[in-house]
Protein backbone atom coordinates (compact mmCIF):
# COMPACT_ATOMS: atom_id res chain seq x y z
CA UNK A 1 0.00 0.00 0.00
CA UNK A 2 1.36 3.26 -1.03
CA UNK A 3 -0.09 6.89 1.00
CA UNK A 4 0.49 10.18 -0.45
CA UNK A 5 1.17 12.78 2.42
CA UNK A 6 -0.75 15.81 1.65
CA UNK A 7 -2.57 14.61 -1.10
CA UNK A 8 -4.58 17.62 -1.40
CA UNK A 9 -2.21 20.02 -1.85
CA UNK A 10 -1.23 21.14 -5.81
CA UNK A 11 1.92 19.00 -6.13
CA UNK A 12 0.01 15.65 -4.48
CA UNK A 13 -3.27 16.15 -6.79
CA UNK A 14 -0.91 15.24 -9.55
CA UNK A 15 0.89 12.19 -8.11
CA UNK A 16 -2.07 10.54 -7.38
CA UNK A 17 -3.39 10.91 -10.58
CA UNK A 18 -0.45 9.41 -12.02
CA UNK A 19 -1.21 6.61 -9.57
CA UNK A 20 -4.59 6.02 -10.79
CA UNK A 21 -3.06 5.89 -14.45
CA UNK A 22 -0.62 3.16 -12.73
CA UNK A 23 -3.54 1.31 -11.76
CA UNK A 24 -1.73 1.88 -8.27
CA UNK A 25 -3.24 0.57 -4.82
CA UNK A 26 -2.77 3.23 -2.50
CA UNK A 27 -4.37 6.08 -0.02
CA UNK A 28 -4.59 9.87 -0.19
CA UNK A 29 -4.31 11.67 3.50
CA UNK A 30 -4.18 15.59 4.41
CA UNK A 31 -5.32 16.96 7.64
CA UNK A 32 -8.98 18.02 5.76
CA UNK A 33 -11.43 15.51 6.01
CA UNK A 34 -14.14 17.14 3.61
CA UNK A 35 -11.42 18.13 1.25
CA UNK A 36 -10.11 14.41 1.31
CA UNK A 37 -13.69 13.21 0.73
CA UNK A 38 -14.04 15.38 -2.52
CA UNK A 39 -10.90 14.06 -3.93
CA UNK A 40 -11.30 10.84 -3.05
CA UNK A 41 -14.93 11.02 -4.94
CA UNK A 42 -13.50 12.57 -7.74
CA UNK A 43 -10.94 10.05 -8.26
CA UNK A 44 -13.27 7.33 -8.07
CA UNK A 45 -13.43 6.45 -4.23
CA UNK A 46 -9.77 6.04 -3.81
CA UNK A 47 -9.29 5.06 0.12
CA UNK A 48 -8.14 8.63 2.55
CA UNK A 49 -6.85 8.66 5.78
CA UNK A 50 -6.82 11.83 7.73
CA UNK A 51 -2.94 12.72 9.16
CA UNK A 52 -1.55 16.23 10.07
CA UNK A 53 2.09 16.47 9.38
CA UNK A 54 2.37 18.65 12.57
CA UNK A 55 0.07 16.42 15.04
CA UNK A 56 2.40 12.70 15.35
CA UNK A 57 -0.88 11.15 17.07
CA UNK A 58 -2.37 11.56 13.36
CA UNK A 59 0.55 9.12 11.78
CA UNK A 60 -1.16 6.11 13.43
CA UNK A 61 -3.21 6.33 10.29
CA UNK A 62 -0.15 5.05 8.15
CA UNK A 63 -0.68 1.67 9.51
CA UNK A 64 -0.01 -0.92 6.38
CA UNK A 65 1.83 1.78 4.58
CA UNK A 66 4.60 0.07 2.62
CA UNK A 67 6.05 3.25 0.46
CA UNK A 68 5.47 6.77 1.98
CA UNK A 69 5.30 9.53 -0.85
CA UNK A 70 5.52 13.02 1.24
CA UNK A 71 4.21 16.48 -1.22
CA UNK A 72 3.61 18.36 2.18
CA UNK A 73 6.12 20.85 2.42
CA UNK A 74 8.03 23.36 3.42
CA UNK A 75 9.87 19.94 4.41
CA UNK A 76 12.29 22.38 6.24
CA UNK A 77 9.02 23.07 8.61
CA UNK A 78 7.32 19.82 8.18
CA UNK A 79 9.34 17.20 6.74
CA UNK A 80 11.35 15.31 9.52
CA UNK A 81 8.47 13.87 11.74
CA UNK A 82 7.64 11.93 8.15
CA UNK A 83 11.51 10.94 7.70
CA UNK A 84 11.39 9.24 11.55
CA UNK A 85 7.97 7.20 11.24
CA UNK A 86 9.24 5.68 7.70
CA UNK A 87 12.26 4.53 9.82
CA UNK A 88 9.76 3.09 12.25
CA UNK A 89 7.78 1.61 10.25
CA UNK A 90 10.39 0.17 7.94
CA UNK A 91 8.19 1.91 4.78
CA UNK A 92 10.02 3.36 1.74
CA UNK A 93 9.77 6.85 1.74
CA UNK A 94 10.18 9.54 -1.32
CA UNK A 95 9.21 13.27 -1.39
CA UNK A 96 9.03 15.96 -3.87
CA UNK A 97 11.58 18.55 -1.74
CA UNK A 98 13.59 21.45 -3.84
CA UNK A 99 15.35 22.36 -0.50
CA UNK A 100 18.72 21.69 0.15
CA UNK A 101 19.04 21.97 3.63
CA UNK A 102 16.51 18.86 3.91
CA UNK A 103 18.09 16.68 1.33
CA UNK A 104 21.41 16.90 3.45
CA UNK A 105 19.36 16.84 6.96
CA UNK A 106 18.04 13.16 5.20
CA UNK A 107 21.47 11.93 4.29
CA UNK A 108 23.76 13.65 6.91
CA UNK A 109 21.08 12.37 9.65
CA UNK A 110 18.92 9.60 8.43
CA UNK A 111 21.09 7.24 6.46
CA UNK A 112 22.49 5.02 8.98
CA UNK A 113 18.97 4.59 10.63
CA UNK A 114 17.20 3.98 7.20
CA UNK A 115 20.09 1.38 6.58
CA UNK A 116 19.91 -0.63 9.24
CA UNK A 117 15.76 -0.32 8.86
CA UNK A 118 16.20 -1.38 5.39
CA UNK A 119 14.55 0.75 3.80
CA UNK A 120 15.70 3.75 0.97
CA UNK A 121 14.77 7.22 1.75
CA UNK A 122 14.97 9.05 -1.38
CA UNK A 123 14.57 13.20 -1.24
CA UNK A 124 14.26 15.61 -3.80
CA UNK A 125 12.46 12.67 -6.30
CA UNK A 126 11.34 15.51 -8.31
CA UNK A 127 11.60 17.72 -11.28
CA UNK A 128 14.34 19.42 -8.71
CA UNK A 129 16.78 17.42 -8.58
CA UNK A 130 15.92 14.27 -9.65
CA UNK A 131 17.29 14.88 -13.63
CA UNK A 132 19.91 16.91 -12.55
CA UNK A 133 21.31 13.73 -10.78
CA UNK A 134 20.75 11.47 -13.78
CA UNK A 135 21.68 14.23 -16.21
CA UNK A 136 25.29 13.96 -13.79
CA UNK A 137 25.33 10.13 -13.21
CA UNK A 138 25.21 9.70 -16.87
CA UNK A 139 28.17 12.31 -17.32
CA UNK A 140 30.44 10.53 -15.06
CA UNK A 141 29.34 7.10 -16.59
CA UNK A 142 30.33 7.94 -20.46
CA UNK A 143 33.64 9.80 -18.97
CA UNK A 144 35.17 8.41 -16.51
CA UNK A 145 37.51 11.66 -16.17
CA UNK A 146 34.29 13.62 -15.31
CA UNK A 147 35.13 15.73 -12.32
CA UNK A 148 33.46 18.77 -12.53
CA UNK A 149 29.77 19.22 -13.48
CA UNK A 150 28.12 22.90 -14.07
CA UNK A 151 24.35 22.84 -14.05
CA UNK A 152 22.23 26.00 -15.63
CA UNK A 153 18.37 25.57 -15.32
CA UNK A 154 16.20 27.90 -17.50
CA UNK A 155 12.28 28.59 -17.23
CA UNK A 156 9.80 30.89 -19.21
CA UNK A 157 6.40 31.35 -18.44
CA UNK A 158 6.63 29.39 -14.79
CA UNK A 159 3.20 29.89 -12.49
CA UNK A 160 4.19 27.92 -8.98
CA UNK A 161 2.25 26.25 -6.66
CA UNK A 162 1.55 27.90 -2.61
CA UNK A 163 3.94 24.80 -1.74
CA UNK A 164 6.62 25.80 -4.12
CA UNK A 165 6.40 29.35 -3.18
CA UNK A 166 7.06 28.41 0.45
CA UNK A 167 10.49 26.00 -0.28
CA UNK A 168 11.66 29.13 -2.19
CA UNK A 169 11.38 31.16 1.32
CA UNK A 170 12.80 28.24 3.01
CA UNK A 171 15.43 27.50 0.78
CA UNK A 172 16.80 31.10 -0.01
CA UNK A 173 16.83 31.44 3.97
CA UNK A 174 18.80 28.66 4.35
CA UNK A 175 22.85 28.82 4.29
CA UNK A 176 23.70 26.70 0.99
CA UNK A 177 26.42 24.32 -0.28
CA UNK A 178 28.31 23.49 -3.37
CA UNK A 179 30.78 21.14 -3.80
CA UNK A 180 34.20 21.93 -4.59
CA UNK A 181 37.81 19.85 -4.63
CA UNK A 182 35.08 16.66 -3.32
CA UNK A 183 34.39 18.89 0.05
CA UNK A 184 31.05 20.41 0.73
CA UNK A 185 31.76 24.34 1.26
CA UNK A 186 28.88 27.07 2.83
CA UNK A 187 27.73 29.49 0.80
CA UNK A 188 24.83 31.93 -0.15
CA UNK A 189 22.59 31.93 -2.79
CA UNK A 190 23.47 34.07 -5.53
CA UNK A 191 27.46 34.11 -4.49
CA UNK A 192 28.16 33.84 -7.89
CA UNK A 193 26.90 35.56 -11.48
CA UNK A 194 28.31 36.05 -14.79
CA UNK A 195 27.31 36.17 -18.08
CA UNK A 196 26.89 32.63 -20.16
CA UNK A 197 25.32 31.15 -23.43
CA UNK A 198 22.87 28.39 -23.01
CA UNK A 199 21.42 26.76 -25.97
CA UNK A 200 22.57 29.43 -28.15
CA UNK A 201 21.05 32.43 -26.37
CA UNK A 202 22.69 35.07 -24.00
CA UNK A 203 21.80 34.66 -20.28
CA UNK A 204 22.77 36.52 -16.91
CA UNK A 205 22.95 33.55 -14.44
CA UNK A 206 23.56 33.21 -10.80
CA UNK A 207 24.37 30.15 -8.37
CA UNK A 208 22.50 28.58 -6.04
CA UNK A 209 22.81 25.67 -3.56
CA UNK A 210 21.33 22.80 -5.47
CA UNK A 211 20.48 19.09 -4.34
CA UNK A 212 22.95 18.10 -7.17
CA UNK A 213 26.19 18.66 -5.08
CA UNK A 214 24.43 16.56 -2.32
CA UNK A 215 23.66 13.62 -4.36
CA UNK A 216 26.59 13.26 -7.35
CA UNK A 217 29.19 12.35 -4.84
CA UNK A 218 26.86 9.64 -3.33
CA UNK A 219 27.36 7.34 -6.43
CA UNK A 220 29.82 9.43 -8.41
CA UNK A 221 33.39 10.00 -8.51
CA UNK A 222 32.33 14.11 -9.04
CA UNK A 223 34.17 16.89 -7.08
CA UNK A 224 33.22 19.88 -8.32
CA UNK A 225 29.39 20.57 -8.55
CA UNK A 226 27.86 24.32 -9.36
CA UNK A 227 24.48 24.91 -10.19
CA UNK A 228 22.77 28.18 -11.67
CA UNK A 229 19.46 29.50 -12.85
CA UNK A 230 18.60 32.04 -15.90
CA UNK A 231 17.91 35.46 -14.78
CA UNK A 232 16.71 38.97 -16.93
CA UNK A 233 18.77 40.90 -14.59
CA UNK A 234 22.52 42.08 -15.07
CA UNK A 235 25.21 40.11 -13.07
CA UNK A 236 26.00 43.33 -10.61
CA UNK A 237 22.36 43.68 -9.85
CA UNK A 238 22.13 40.10 -8.86
CA UNK A 239 24.84 40.23 -6.22
CA UNK A 240 22.80 42.80 -4.20
CA UNK A 241 19.26 41.89 -4.29
CA UNK A 242 20.78 37.89 -3.32
CA UNK A 243 21.99 38.85 -0.12
CA UNK A 244 19.09 41.66 0.22
CA UNK A 245 17.18 38.63 -0.78
CA UNK A 246 18.58 36.11 1.50
CA UNK A 247 18.51 38.61 4.72
CA UNK A 248 14.59 39.37 4.36
CA UNK A 249 13.82 35.64 3.91
CA UNK A 250 15.58 34.85 7.27
CA UNK A 251 14.32 37.98 8.93
CA UNK A 252 10.35 37.88 7.42
CA UNK A 253 10.11 33.98 6.42
CA UNK A 254 7.93 33.20 8.73
CA UNK A 255 5.46 36.26 8.10
CA UNK A 256 5.57 35.62 4.09
CA UNK A 257 5.25 31.53 4.34
CA UNK A 258 1.93 32.31 6.96
CA UNK A 259 0.62 34.35 4.13
CA UNK A 260 1.14 32.97 1.04
CA UNK A 261 -1.09 33.20 -1.68
CA UNK A 262 -3.05 29.94 -1.65
CA UNK A 263 -3.26 30.30 -5.93
CA UNK A 264 -2.25 27.39 -8.15
CA UNK A 265 -1.86 27.42 -11.61
CA UNK A 266 -4.47 26.63 -14.29
CA UNK A 267 -3.82 23.93 -16.32
CA UNK A 268 -2.95 26.08 -19.08
CA UNK A 269 -0.20 27.94 -16.81
CA UNK A 270 0.73 24.46 -15.52
CA UNK A 271 1.50 23.22 -19.10
CA UNK A 272 2.61 26.23 -20.76
CA UNK A 273 5.42 26.51 -18.31
CA UNK A 274 8.67 25.29 -20.18
CA UNK A 275 12.36 24.97 -19.13
CA UNK A 276 15.77 23.84 -19.97
CA UNK A 277 18.33 22.36 -17.97
CA UNK A 278 21.97 21.85 -19.30
CA UNK A 279 24.72 19.96 -17.49
CA UNK A 280 28.40 20.25 -18.86
CA UNK A 281 31.69 19.50 -17.76
CA UNK A 282 35.40 19.76 -19.77
CA UNK A 283 37.50 16.89 -20.26
CA UNK A 284 40.88 17.37 -22.16
CA UNK A 285 39.83 20.27 -24.15
CA UNK A 286 36.12 19.03 -25.19
CA UNK A 287 32.98 20.28 -23.46
CA UNK A 288 30.75 17.25 -23.24
CA UNK A 289 27.03 17.85 -22.21
CA UNK A 290 23.29 16.80 -21.58
CA UNK A 291 20.57 19.37 -22.22
CA UNK A 292 17.14 18.40 -21.00
CA UNK A 293 13.65 20.41 -22.75
CA UNK A 294 10.21 19.84 -21.72
CA UNK A 295 7.48 21.73 -20.41
CA UNK A 296 5.34 21.08 -17.33
CA UNK A 297 7.40 20.64 -14.59
CA UNK A 298 5.02 19.90 -11.84
CA UNK A 299 3.29 16.80 -14.00
CA UNK A 300 6.91 15.59 -14.33
CA UNK A 301 7.76 16.01 -10.79
CA UNK A 302 4.77 13.14 -10.55
CA UNK A 303 6.02 11.41 -13.30
CA UNK A 304 9.19 10.66 -11.80
CA UNK A 305 8.01 9.78 -8.21
CA UNK A 306 5.81 7.53 -9.29
CA UNK A 307 8.36 5.88 -11.83
CA UNK A 308 10.85 5.53 -8.49
CA UNK A 309 8.06 4.04 -6.89
CA UNK A 310 6.80 1.35 -9.64
CA UNK A 311 10.63 0.67 -9.80
CA UNK A 312 10.76 -0.41 -6.33
CA UNK A 313 7.76 -2.40 -5.99
CA UNK A 314 9.24 -4.52 -9.31
CA UNK A 315 12.92 -4.16 -8.26
CA UNK A 316 13.92 -4.48 -4.68
CA UNK A 317 16.27 -1.80 -3.97
CA UNK A 318 19.55 -3.49 -4.24
CA UNK A 319 21.17 -1.16 -1.28
CA UNK A 320 19.51 0.79 1.75
CA UNK A 321 19.61 3.95 3.50
CA UNK A 322 19.54 7.48 1.88
CA UNK A 323 19.75 7.47 -1.40
CA UNK A 324 19.45 9.90 -4.59
CA UNK A 325 16.86 9.18 -7.19
CA UNK A 326 19.17 8.22 -9.90
CA UNK A 327 20.55 5.26 -7.69
CA UNK A 328 17.12 3.78 -7.70
CA UNK A 329 16.82 2.47 -11.47
CA UNK A 330 20.37 4.44 -12.80
CA UNK A 331 19.75 7.48 -14.91
CA UNK A 332 18.43 4.80 -17.60
CA UNK A 333 14.94 5.04 -15.53
CA UNK A 334 14.96 8.56 -15.30
CA UNK A 335 15.09 9.40 -18.91
CA UNK A 336 12.77 7.02 -20.04
CA UNK A 337 9.97 8.93 -17.85
CA UNK A 338 11.46 12.44 -19.21
CA UNK A 339 10.76 11.25 -22.90
CA UNK A 340 7.41 9.57 -21.60
CA UNK A 341 6.87 13.07 -20.35
CA UNK A 342 7.75 14.34 -24.17
CA UNK A 343 10.64 15.95 -23.03
CA UNK A 344 13.91 15.85 -25.08
CA UNK A 345 17.30 14.34 -23.49
CA UNK A 346 19.78 15.62 -26.00
CA UNK A 347 24.01 14.30 -25.30
CA UNK A 348 26.79 16.56 -27.54
CA UNK A 349 30.84 14.96 -26.81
Amino acid sequence: MIGIIGATGFTGRLVASELIERKAEFFITGRNEQALRTMSQDLGGVPFRVIDVQDRSTFKALDGCKIIINCAGPFTDFGEPIVQEAIARRAHYLDTTGEQGFIKLVYDKYHEQAKAAGIVLVPACAYEFAIGDAMGAQLCNDFAQCQSIEFVYSLEEMSTSPGTRKSIVRAFAASGFYLNKGQLVEGRPGALSRKAHIDGKAFSIVSFPAGEALMLPRHTNVQDVNTYFTVAAPPILLKVSAAFGQLLMKVAGDFIVKRTSAKVPSVTERQSTTFLIQASTTISGSSPCITVKGNDPYWLTALIICGAVDHLLSNPPSQFGAITPAMIGGAKLIKELLEKSGAKWIAKS
